[in-house]
């Protein structure tokens, strides 16, 4: 299952924002939902870039209390994006590109970053680069139930990156989950916090 979603993410981020409606998530990240229309995960995976520069193609949709957005720019990891969007919530983020073998991950907890996976520099807490053993409590079991399914260290998008994200948000993402959802897509101009 895990080998299909990744395939089908490629050059995509996913980020998941608890508490806020997909119409605050398009407002904070520089657009407007009334222009959005339907939209399918597949256009925003195919599509690499929309209109000018600076503006870039997402799809939002809703589950339960959380909503997902999915973009094909690394929005969920510009700089102070994510930490400001977090603002007196949870934010877990990945984006995956097999091609280059990038790989990222965060989880952020009001505007900080609890743990992030950055493929050149593996783990980092606090800007610092951490072993798995270094781990907080809050994410060692995740990291231990990641382990164990997955024994030897695999690049994450082959399966751990989908389990951390459903160990903090509860969703378990699947490929059919991805076609059932309802998204509506449109162009986001986020601009990163000064």
């Amino acid at each position: 299952m895990y080998h299909d979603l990744a395939n089908s993410l490629d050059h995509v981020t996913l980020t998941y924002v608890r508490g806020v409606s997909p119409a605050d998530v398009v407002a904070r990240f520089g657009g407007d939902i009334t222009t959005f229309a339907p939209m399918s995960v597949e256009k925003v995976a195919r599509t690499q870039s929309w209109g000018s520069e600076g503006v870039t193609l997402a799809a939002v949709a809703s589950l339960g209390e959380w909503t997902l957005i999915v973009d094909n720019n690394m929005v969920g990891f510009y700089d102070g994006m994510v930490e400001s969007l977090s603002a007196g919530t949870r934010v877990v983020a990945h984006y995956l590109q097999d091609i280059t073998g990038i790989y990222y991950f965060h989880w952020v907890e009001d505007g900080r970053t609890e743990v992030g996976f950055y493929g050149e520099d593996g783990f980092v807490i606090n800007e610092q680069m951490v072993m798995p053993d270094q781990m907080p409590a809050t994410f060692a079991p995740i990291l231990a139930r990641s382990d164990a399914q997955f024994p030897g260290m695999p690049e994450i998008n082959v399966g751990p990156v989908f389990m951390w994200a459903e160990d903090l948000t509860g969703i378990t993402m699947t490929p059919r989950l991805l076609e059932e959802l309802t998204f509506v897509g449109g162009p986001i101009s986020p601009v990163r916090p000064e």
